[in-house]
């Protein structure tokens, strides 16, 4: 997440996506909500489902836009760990008909932000995003 991070942090233009930016607390749920869908992307993947992997790829863009977002507002790590514990806890309670909305929701607002960035902060997002790809799709240990 840190590289993330950084790679939205090199430039303004990364959150001009909407009126405002997001706030840490709304980019903190929808990484939230973004990483679950992420995980479960994975394991179809894992299970065989190559198919899947460029969207896999998008949604872990999409959260690190939000991630990126945040970090540029000034949130470090520790302040967002504290932050995404708590949205990954609030996530776990929603409906399942919540979490798809949210998800969606989310995806939209974090393609917006990635588009509004400059080539060299998309590249930057699509590498990290690669990487951290790579390591979903390693096998549970």
């Amino acid at each position: 997440m840190p590289a993330a991070a950084i790679a939205c942090a090199l430039a303004a233009s990364c959150a001009r996506a909407q009126d405002s930016e997001p706030t840490y607390q709304h980019s903190a749920e929808c990484v939230a909500a973004l990483e679950v869908e992420a995980i479960e992307m994975a394991d179809q993947l894992r299970a065989g489902k190559t198919e899947i992997e460029p969207e896999l790829v998008r949604r872990v863009q999409q959260g690190f836009a939000f991630i990126g977002v945040a970090y540029k507002q000034g949130l470090r790590k520790e302040a967002a760990d504290k932050l995404l514990k708590q949205a990954e806890a609030q996530t776990q309670t929603l409906s399942h008909d919540e979490l798809v909305a949210r998800q969606a929701a989310c995806q939209a607002e974090g393609a917006r932000l990635l588009q509004n960035a400059n080539f060299f902060e998309r590249a930057f997002v699509a590498h990290a995003a690669q990487k951290r790809v790579d390591r979903l799709k390693q096998p549970k240990s």
